[in-house]
């Protein structure tokens, strides 16, 4: 067995990150920039008022009250044409562009108007109230860089940077591929020794998640006839994922089959708990060297292995930019008893305690075929190998599993 980053490390290594493709501005959240994006404007273009009021020449009001003469109006969309010259004022609205001449917008509560002369009770410098051109960025600047995961503010700035699309990574291909006769589908009659089969319907949605295309390969039954046919379905995707039944020590029929298409083993078995049978390695020349990853079949396995592994795998094909955030952590919610050789991984809630600090509590029983108890987890409590025993009110370190339906 190996440790838990030694495994990763090789996982991200063997990686690479996937092309780029144009794709419009409304279908890019959630995508991953593959070049940076510049701006082919400046916001604002020019200088525009932040309040109704009136434009007028800061020298006019130093001493007020001072009466001015209406010479026009400006609105959003359609400047005044014309300069402001002394003793005049431009009736002025939010957004509009500041005509020439003028210095500082005076807000219409500190005015009064009566047939075209303008009344100013309360004077301010040069510059009040004026957003100048290019206050939040000029043309050229570079404001998203390559490899930003993008969300609604980032759409919203690329369209107030006149871009109506962005080049950002396409969607890595992940095929998946479920094994075994004792497998069911969702709906379908269940003999007495049949499962459903979770995992692959699961692992489905981590893939999207996760920023990826899933790619189903079916249920490869028992034979090997049967396993090489859901495997030519994976040429040409970036990543294979087999589910139970890789073990290619043991001699099983996926591992024969992996093992006859040139599969380079990197590693199989780490030191961990869920997800000790985690095999890894590359295809041969027909899969152009596919990464596989050979999930463990108990469920809450391959959901911890998938938060741990997968995720890292995708991130590192879209070339997401990693951040040295420091790790995440919780005052344990109850006793735990010291840790053996593999690195823990329990499942547990997360609420707030009295003093506001993220409580985590174990959910009861860990075994890794309660699917349930893995649903209703908020986290991951990580206990590294050899850990002594720990108190309620302990200092832990948790992986969040997230709460939006786009989580995993």
């Amino acid at each position: 067995m190996i440790p838990v980053a030694q495994a990763l490390d090789h996982v991200i290594t063997a990686m690479t990150v996937v092309n780029g493709e144009d794709v419009p501005l409304s279908d890019c959240l959630g995508r991953v920039l593959a070049v940076d994006a510049a701006s082919r404007l400046s916001h604002p273009p020019v200088a525009v008022s932040s309040m109704d009021g009136y434009a007028v020449r800061s020298g006019d009001v130093a001493v007020v009250p001072a009466t001015l003469t209406l010479i026009g109006e400006s609105q959003a969309g359609s400047g005044y044409d014309g300069s402001v010259g002394p003793g005049q004022a431009v009736r002025i609205f939010t957004g509009a562009p500041v005509p020439g001449g003028s210095d500082v917008v005076i807000m219409q509560e500190n005015t009064e108007s009566s047939e075209g002369v303008i009344r100013v009770l309360e004077g301010a410098p040069a510059g009040n109230f004026i957003r100048p051109a290019g206050m939040d960025f000029t043309a050229g600047d570079v404001l998203m860089e390559t490899g930003t995961l993008l969300t609604a503010r980032h759409i919203g700035l690329a369209a107030a940077m006149n871009l109506p699309s962005l080049n950002v990574r396409r969607r890595p291909r992940i095929a998946i591929m479920a094994t075994g006769d004792e497998l069911a589908l969702p709906g379908e009659e269940i003999g007495p020794a049949q499962i459903i089969s979770s995992n692959s319907f699961a692992l489905q949605a981590y893939v999207t998640a996760m920023g990826g295309e899933p790619v189903n390969l079916g249920i490869a039954r028992d034979t090997e006839d049967s396993l090489r046919e859901s495997l030519d379905k994976a040429i040409g995707c970036d990543l294979l994922v087999t589910i139970g039944g890789a073990s290619v020590g043991d001699y099983d029929l996926v591992g024969k089959v992996l093992m006859a298409e040139g599969l380079k083993q990197i590693f199989h078995k780490i030191a961990m708990r869920p997800g000790k049978p985690l095999l890894f390695g590359t295809m041969g020349a027909r899969f152009d060297g596919m990464p596989v990853l050979g999930m463990p079949g108990n469920p809450v396995s391959t959901g911890v292995c998938s938060v741990l592994f997968l995720k890292p795998a995708l991130d590192a094909m879209l070339g997401i930019r990693k951040t040295d955030a420091p790790a995440q952590t919780a005052v344990l919610g109850s006793d735990l008893g010291e840790n053996d050789k593999r690195q823990d991984y329990i499942r547990a809630g997360l609420a707030p305690g009295a003093d506001g600090d993220l409580v985590a509590t174990p959910l009861g029983k860990q075994d890794s075929a309660m699917q349930a108890r893995f649903a209703a987890a908020d986290c991951l409590i990580i206990r590294p190998a050899l850990a002594p025993a720990a108190k309620a009110g302990d200092r832990v370190t948790i992986e969040p599993l997230g709460g939006s339906v786009f989580s995993l």
